[in-house]
């Protein structure tokens, strides 16, 4: 990228947009924030080692029973924030270069331009947009804000599901810790647990399981979870979809199928935030017993994963209960597993073993687990 700019050659302009929230006016990179940190770490003549920060935070574990192809690559995750210190006053440049000196996550740089750095950046201009919305009300901004940035990245690099759901949450701070899975700290309630598939520990998609139970406990049906999402290609519209109808936005497909889950007498005053404590109390306390593998700190399986989260979430953070007989209920659940997966005849199922995440065998799941959970609580 120096060397394009030296050049004359054309670099994508950098997007910001201006708005105000409860603290005062923010500016927001809606696009170019690698760019951006890419000219602060060449002046700071660092450069990041990618192996140290593809961390597969957004590589999420995809559920997929097809052989398709062209899925999102992982990205790599340095930006600002991983330069940045809590205090304002420690983030003058010379600061921040001693700091990121001694960081192993980035290694010395050398570039050769025919002329001084500081003439470079003195001379050289990155183009930008500053995007003011011509209105006062947070949810149009919001709006606008979003579509914006979707647009944006339609045609470019595919943005990762993670991604691209937090375009649509960025300015509802209440309830981006509620899609993550995290506690006000930022600490994750599943305890860092993943899950193998493909050889591969991969992230847990927290919006799979909230989105797939709100609308259970909205219609109480289970034949309607997921109804017209059977094929993996649609399964991102449905999350999209779920956390656009969360926030107040519009969906893009089968408008209603959320309607009967309301968010605000399922967790008055926003109790999920304590309810989230309890999930990981529970998983905290017994990690070690959930059968994962040794080496990952993973799920072995969906079949464990979910029967040992659809259950637990829901009890505990949609209807507010709390494990009364935690040894009985992980025996019970233990056994479930171990069952489905062996069954006593000796044969397992094609279909079940093969394809875990279609529909109907995820129905089952998140039936029999919740069944599961709601005896041993109250």
């Amino acid at each position: 990228m120096m060397e394009s700019l030296e050049s004359g050659q054309f670099v994508p302009p950098v997007t910001i947009a201006h708005f105000n929230d409860d603290n005062g006016p923010k500016n927001l990179i809606l696009d170019g924030q690698q760019r951006l940190t890419s000219l602060l770490l060449a002046y700071l003549g660092r450069m990041p080692i990618k192996e140290k920060f593809v961390s597969g935070e957004d590589d999420l574990a995809e559920g997929d029973d097809s052989d398709e192809d062209g899925k999102a690559l992982s990205s790599m995750e340095w930006t600002y924030k991983f330069m940045l210190s809590k205090n304002p006053n420690e983030d003058t440049l010379l600061e921040m270069g001693k700091r990121i000196s001694e960081d192993e996550r980035y290694a010395k740089l050398e570039i050769a331009l025919p002329r001084k750095m500081d003439d470079f950046y003195d001379d050289t201009f990155l183009g930008f947009s500053f995007v003011i919305p011509n209105s006062g009300d947070a949810a149009e901004i919001q709006r606008y804000f979003s579509t914006l940035f979707r647009n944006m990245n339609y045609l470019g690099h595919k943005l990762s599901p993670l991604e691209s759901r937090r375009s649509l949450y960025y300015l509802n701070a209440d309830y981006k810790n509620f899609f993550d899975g995290r506690l006000e700290g930022g600490e994750d309630i599943l305890c860092g647990i993943r899950i193998v598939e493909n050889m591969q520990a991969k992230k847990l998609d927290f919006v799979r399981y909230l989105s797939t139970l709100s609308q259970y406990k909205g219609t109480n049906e289970i034949k309607k979870v997921l109804r017209g999402y059977s094929a993996y290609s649609s399964r991102e519209s449905y999350y999209a979809d779920y956390v656009s109808y969360v926030v107040g936005l519009e969906q893009e497909d089968r408008k209603d199928k959320f309607d009967k889950f309301k968010i605000a007498e399922t967790f008055p005053n926003q109790e999920w935030r304590e309810r989230f404590k309890t999930v990981k109390t529970f998983l905290e306390k017994n990690k070690m017993r959930l059968g994962l593998d040794e080496k990952s700190d993973a799920f072995k399986s969906w079949i464990d994963a979910d029967y040992w989260l659809y259950g637990l979430l829901f009890c505990v953070v949609f209807k507010g209960m709390n494990i009364t007989k935690e040894e009985d209920l992980i025996a019970a659940i233990s056994k479930e597993v171990s069952e489905k997966k062996n069954p006593k005849d000796g044969k397992v199922g094609d279909d079940y073993s093969k394809n875990p995440n279609r529909v109907g065998n995820l129905r089952d799941r998140i039936l029999r687990s919740i069944g599961i959970y709601e005896q041993y609580a109250e």
